[in-house]
């Protein structure tokens, strides 16, 4: 074990992160739910006014970001490595951030009927990020991760489901949409939907590293 890690046996932790990822990932499961509910209502003028509630959590998630990168610039001891806390907090938020793009561009590019794969989508985005929730529980010490490891194949799983989906429906949009504009639309609104899972699943990517690190 290198010295700086039995260094970090001895030496108080900061509590302040822990408290600042679990918001992190509260907002996170909060915008994702959000999304959801607008991707599953039928009226188009109520899913349009999911967008500022959506665009509202993710702003709070910035604020949030903000606040986890100056505690990392302040703080001597962290409770893991200082660019997988960073890479941490940047990806998470880049998930809010991309649930956001998602519904602004329903909203801007008025989609009149959700087709059920961006519902589908949605729905695994939101267990997802449940499990980002769950294991960010473990992350005010990174020896206690081991015991989330399964959460972190459940949200390879579901990246993998996300990608069967996003090819099958890609294959039926360029098959039957005979509008060049609607299937450009579509096609942009699936990609930021297929971002926002591989982030997670980048998340989930981050945590795998820190816990080799600390083996």
């Amino acid at each position: 074990m290198k010295l700086d890690k039995i260094f970090q046996f001895f030496v108080p932790k900061e509590t302040k992160f822990q408290h600042l990822f679990k918001e992190a990932s509260e907002n996170l499961v909060k915008t994702a739910e959000l999304l959801n509910q607008m991707v599953n209502e039928p009226d188009v003028e109520k899913r349009a006014k999911f967008v500022k509630s959506i665009k509202d959590a993710e702003r709070a998630g910035d604020q949030i970001t903000k606040r986890l990168y100056q505690a990392l610039n302040s703080t001597f001891i962290t409770p893991f490595d200082r660019e997988d806390i960073y890479d941490l907090v940047s990806k998470t938020d880049s998930i809010v951030d991309l649930i956001y793009t998602s519904a602004k561009r329903m909203a801007l590019y008025d989609l009149r009927e959700v087709p059920l794969e961006f519902k589908e989508i949605s729905r695994l985005i939101i267990l997802a990020s449940n499990e980002i929730n769950y294991i960010f529980d473990g992350l005010k010490d990174a020896h206690t991760l081991a015991k989330y490891s399964k959460s972190l194949h459940v949200i390879s799983d579901i990246e993998g489901k996300s990608d069967d989906i996003n090819h099958q429906y890609l294959a039926k949009l360029f098959k039957e949409e005979t509008n060049g504009i609607e299937l450009i639309k579509r096609k942009d609104i699936l990609n930021s939907l297929e971002k926002a899972i591989d982030r997670c699943d980048d998340v989930a990517d981050i945590i795998n590293t820190i816990l080799v690190k600390y083996a």
